[in-house]
């Protein structure tokens, strides 16, 4: 390494335009779920279509940005591209992620020479398919989920394609919306290009990939120091999914065998069930996504997030199964198949990281809602909650949603009163789900409850990905958390309990939805738990008196929350 001191302001430089640029591209956004929660992600590669920086965002987006860019140049080489040119698709089966999830790649020259490019991806609002907002529950192909883009350029030289933008605006229930948050990316991308070209005034073209270069080295030298920790071996594990929307009751099963030899960490899906006909497939790009999730939450968080993370770890995905399916596999849901891939993982490596290992999370609970107002057309409006994390040896999960692969930090919480301001709903409500965290020695994250009352006539996709009829188990004797569910009116005479996924149910204004997301799965033993902090639970109301006697044996005092310490050692006895 020639000059750490010098390396490190460079990739804090790196970083920074990524995050600015995602910040860019969010104040310019037009749909809410993008304002408000920033389900979008930002990435530089440099001309050999390799990792250099990213956004703080969710590591789904970035592994589909990153084979993506690879897909776009089997289309259009290198040689090919010029100044001013921006490309546009999102195709599943050649890195994306689904229809909705829209990717804008731009190359930048640095004195005519190809030297970097900048990435971003949106989930915009609405692509068409067969219900708003393009997440059917019971979607069986990839064409019930919305338009389909191989990538088409978008500007060309500098100039728009006016064609490609009225055929999109043709194929979207909210046009003006999708080309706003489209917009949005091409400016993002231009002003990450101009920053990415005063960097490059500033050190020059061959010293600033040299360090992109040592870089890379250097986090691949960090990444392989942290699997030559875990002994060599092979590793099995599993984990099911409850259903796919589709074949009700069905369970499916994702299988990893996890090969460690010295440095080098391979992951092979061989044995996972075949794809699914409904949404919960996950494209290639995903599950490679489940891998690099599931690893660094294991490996050391200071390590940089860039292509060497990539380079020690082979991935095996069978083509045609749940991991990698054929087109036209439904993807929508697909946060199912990645998260079982990564507690798969985790299983697998519960014998050497026994103290890293976590009880199972719950996963995102997604709706959209779609209606035509009187005096402004077509609406949609999507929302999502995330469940909670499991536990950890030495730590409870975190109750407040915080989810490793929607790592934006804020688990998805928007401003109610933003949504309340541009759609025809209401909010009720949000809080913790109490007594719905996994007992352990260490409790399972509590999951979460949301309601939202329409005030017009609409259809409701209710999308709940996984771990509501198999709820998150835990390790190590810890128990399950409670899984998620949905109601309508729930409490009064027209209550109806939804299914877990259901596509355009209709409801009519004053209809009230309740959501519950799962909770986190425990660690160890939940009699072995501090009684104190069974009290202080109950005192935080997270768990209920009955719970702490039944789950955890412990009785708290209802009026004081003080532990009764005689009843309870009789009670553990």
């Amino acid at each position: 390494m020639d000059n750490p001191i010098q390396l490190e302001i460079i990739k804090n430089a790196l970083n920074r335009i990524g995050e600015e640029m995602a910040i860019a591209i969010i104040r310019a956004a037009y749909f809410t779920f993008i304002k408000e929660m920033a389900d979008m992600s930002c990435a530089i590669f440099d001309y050999q279509a390799r990792l250099v920086a990213q956004s703080g965002a969710p590591l789904l987006h970035l592994s589909s940005l990153r084979p993506s860019l690879r897909e776009l140049m089997k289309d259009f080489p290198p040689e090919q591209m010029k100044e001013g040119d921006v490309y546009l698709f999102n195709d599943p089966f050649r890195g994306g992620i689904h229809s909705n999830d829209i990717m804008v790649i731009r190359p930048v020259f640095y004195k005519s020479q190809l030297t970097f490019f900048t990435c971003a991806l949106i989930h915009v609002s609405d692509l068409g398919g067969v219900s708003a907002g393009g997440l059917p529950a019971n979607a069986t192909e990839c064409y019930h989920e919305g338009l389909m883009l191989p990538p088409v350029k978008l500007y060309d030289g500098g100039q728009l394609n006016h064609d490609l933008v009225r055929i999109i605006r043709a194929n979207s229930r909210t046009p003006d919306k999708v080309m706003g948050d489209i917009n949005a990316m091409a400016g993002g991308n231009n002003f990450a290009a101009r920053k990415m070209t005063e960097l490059l005034d500033k050190h020059g073209r061959d010293k600033l990939l040299h360090y992109v270069n040592q870089l890379i080295e250097y986090t691949e030298r960090r990444t392989r120091q942290e699997i030559e920790k875990i002994p060599d071996g092979v590793y099995q594990g599993e984990y099911v999914v409850e259903e796919d929307g589709v074949d009700l009751g069905k369970t499916f099963k994702v299988k990893a065998t996890v090969t460690i030899e010295g440095s080098n960490c391979h992951v092979d899906f061989s044995g996972t069930d075949p794809q699914a006909r409904g949404p919960i497939n996950a494209a290639y790009s995903q599950s490679t996504s489940g891998v690099i999730t599931a690893l660094r939450c294991i490996i050391d968080h200071s390590i940089p997030m860039n292509e060497g993370c990539f380079l020690p770890i082979q991935v095996t995905l069978p083509e045609g199964t749940l991991v990698n399916p054929r087109r036209p596999a439904a993807c929508n849901a697909r946060v199912a198949v990645v998260q079982a891939v990564i507690d798969a993982i985790h299983r697998a490596l519960a014998a050497p990281y026994r103290e890293k290992v976590a009880g199972c999370a719950g996963t995102t609970h997604v709706y959209t809602v779609g209606g035509v107002d009187p005096d402004n057309g077509n609406w949609n409006y999507m929302d999502a909650i995330v469940g909670a994390m499991g536990a950890t040896f030495g730590n409870d999960g975190p109750d407040n949603g915080i989810h490793p692969i929607y790592s934006t930090g804020d688990g998805y919480g928007a401003s109610m009163e933003a949504y309340e301001t541009e759609l025809p709903i209401l909010y009720h409500g949000y809080g913790i789900w109490n007594d719905s965290g996994g007992p352990g020695k260490w409790r399972g994250g509590c999951g979460t409850w949301r309601e939202v009352e329409f005030l017009q006539t609409s259809l409701l996709t209710v999308r709940a990905s996984d771990r509501c009829k198999l709820p998150p188990p835990g390790v190590e004797g810890g128990k399950t958390g409670k899984g998620g569910s949905w109601f309508i009116n729930l409490g009064k005479p027209t209550q109806v309990l939804l299914p877990t996924k259901k596509t355009n149910h209709p409801v009519e204004p004053g209809d009230v939805l309740t959501m519950f997301t799962s909770g986190g799965g425990g660690y160890g033993d939940p009699f072995q738990r501090d009684p104190e902090l069974v009290a202080r639970d109950v005192r935080q109301k997270l768990v209920s008196v009955e719970s702490a006697a039944r789950d955890y044996g412990v009785i708290v005092n209802p009026v004081t929350g003080t532990v009764d310490s005689g009843a309870t050692a009789r009670l553990r006895r």
